[in-house]
């Protein structure tokens, strides 16, 4: 899902102080960010004395990969759906959560969170996820997701997938392995934009003889694939591209 820009503002101003009254209400929490399902910056904050490395929307894109990744394992291999991602490192836990319309991670004091009970921050922090996710969704500051809006667009592409230029996967619908495209299709287009020698490459074209691949740039952070079972419609495909990633 996509950010209505003309909502952003306030909303975004909203949602931040919901974030602050969460970390001044919980010792162990150093910070949340809270981005769309396909790695879009919503809104985020981290107290003074922790400052991550990552930029928001950096923080959201990968954030976003985890789930849909950690999604797509315990679904195949306990047909189950994902509750959270738990990652626990000597000084620092990560929550991460997958809501409707949002992914939300949080970053613990593994300390304080284990003294005071990790599973406490499990739940609470599930809670505000849910939270979040409801206000966003009546707040309509999320548009229509880019996956829907192509296959209304596009009706007869065969597969979709959002990455990030890195080559991690975000989302994808396609039969092959998930890291396997998003690491072909990043090194393309990386390979693509080091021919071009400006490094401001929109788009590329892989056509065969029955039909075509597009690589797509999002924004300065993610790319989007489609194949379509045709090449003489390359033109019109691509300006329907060009106006759902810009509405």
């Amino acid at each position: 899902m996509e950010i209505d820009k003309e909502n952003f503002e306030q909303i975004n101003l909203e949602i931040e102080n919901l974030i602050k009254k969460e970390l001044s209400e919980n010792s162990a929490l150093l910070g949340i960010n809270i981005g769309t399902q396909g790695g879009s910056p919503i809104a985020s904050h981290f107290k003074e004395q922790y400052s991550p490395k990552l930029r928001e929307d950096e923080i959201s894109a990968a954030t976003s990969s985890l789930l849909f990744l950690s999604s797509k394992l315990i679904r195949d291999s306990l047909n189950q759906k994902i509750s959270h991602d738990i990652i626990t490192g000597k000084e620092r836990i990560i929550l991460s959560y997958l809501t409707e319309n949002i992914t939300l991670v949080a970053y613990l004091n593994r300390e304080l969170a284990e003294l005071e009970g990790l599973d406490l921050y499990v739940k609470r922090l599930e809670n505000f996820a849910l939270q979040i996710s409801a206000y966003i969704e009546t707040s309509e500051l999320i548009k229509e997701e880019i996956f829907k809006a192509l296959k209304r667009a596009i009706p007869d592409l065969s597969f979709i997938a959002i990455m990030t230029r890195d080559g991690l996967p975000i989302r994808i619908q396609s039969a092959m392995p998930e890291p396997m495209i998003s690491a072909m299709v990043s090194a393309l287009f990386n390979l693509s934009d080091i021919l071009l020698q400006t490094k401001d490459l929109e788009y590329s074209i892989i056509s065969g003889e029955q039909g075509s691949i597009i690589i797509h740039s999002i924004d300065e952070r993610r790319l989007l694939c489609i194949a379509v079972p045709a090449k003489e419609k390359l033109g019109s495909y691509i300006v329907r591209i060009k106006n759902i990633i810009k509405a």
